[in-house]
């Protein structure tokens, strides 16, 4: 399975808390609708260093592959959902696609 890692910096005219209540809200609702989606995880960042190069969030999501992932931000109408949909909260988004290695699984909250 592999892991697309976004790091996300809000609209400067937003709050974090309403930052935050759109990505966790109407961002959350489109993708949920992406093809192949296999987890979603929405970290809001709480401190940073440098605090110069901060981000507000880290979005994750998983796929079976990479190919998966690009063929789902692709697809339509998702594509066009996601693209209207960032401008509307972010300033800036940076990705990657990683292998998660754990070493030391995290306790399960429940």
């Amino acid at each position: 399975m592999i892991k697309r890692i976004s790091l996300l910096r809000r609209r400067a005219d937003l709050s974090v808390a309403q930052f935050f209540a759109h990505w966790s809200g109407p961002h959350v609702d489109i993708v949920r609708q992406l093809p192949g989606l296999r987890g979603l995880r929405l970290c809001p960042v709480q401190s940073w260093t440098p605090q110069a190069a901060a981000w507000d969030g880290v979005g994750e999501v998983w796929f079976d592959t990479i190919a998966d992932a690009e063929a789902a931000f692709a697809s339509e109408p998702c594509r066009s959902l996601l693209i209207a949909d960032r401008k509307l909260f972010v300033a800036e988004i940076q990705a990657c696609f990683v292998i998660e290695h754990t070493f030391i699984a995290p306790p399960i909250r429940g």
